[in-house]
């Protein structure tokens, strides 16, 4: 086997712990974003201090969240373990969703008088930092499939011990 070979025989016995972290770090920015968002307060005196006042697209937001967030974790458990189906479209379909949520719900808070231009600058930012992380997570992972994939042909084609 040349020493390429081994690296990439390695990784039958190793997780993709790169790809992990970066859907993982993705997870975190994002929920971030969402709670500061969702309790959004400036602690402003007199009567009228600046809020998130729950309604119903703030509750659609929060179902959202809740939904990306489980299937942001079950992407990380997937890409793992070099699950082709979440490393070659999932990843790239959650960024595309979090990439529009920046769109989405930060602007219609603002709109609402309920943050500031800096907390929906923020806000925005951690969601695109979430989306980078997980396109980087996909980038990460599809190369090391794509790799893992043609080693295993070439298991196969040259018998079980040899390539």
């Amino acid at each position: 086997m040349k020493p390429f070979d081994m690296k990439v025989d390695k990784m039958r016995y190793q997780t993709n712990s790169a790809g992990y972290l970066f859907v993982f770090l993705s997870l975190v920015f994002s929920i971030v974003a969402l709670f500061t968002l969702i309790n959004y307060d400036s602690f402003g005196e007199g009567l009228n201090p600046t809020r998130v006042v729950p309604d119903l697209r703030i509750g659609i937001e929060i179902t959202i969240g809740i939904i990306l967030m489980l299937l942001t974790f079950l992407a990380a458990e997937k890409v793992k373990f070099y699950d082709p189906i979440w490393s070659y479209y999932g990843l790239f379909i959650l960024a595309g969703i979090n990439f529009l949520r920046i769109f989405n719900i930060p602007k219609y808070a603002f709109d609402k008088g309920w943050i500031t231009e800096s907390t929906k600058f923020w806000t925005s930012l951690e969601l695109a930092v979430s989306a980078l992380l997980l396109i980087v997570a996909g980038i990460i992972s599809v190369r090391k499939v794509y790799l893992l994939h043609n080693h295993m042909k070439a298991i196969d084609k040259h018998g079980n011990n040899a390539v």
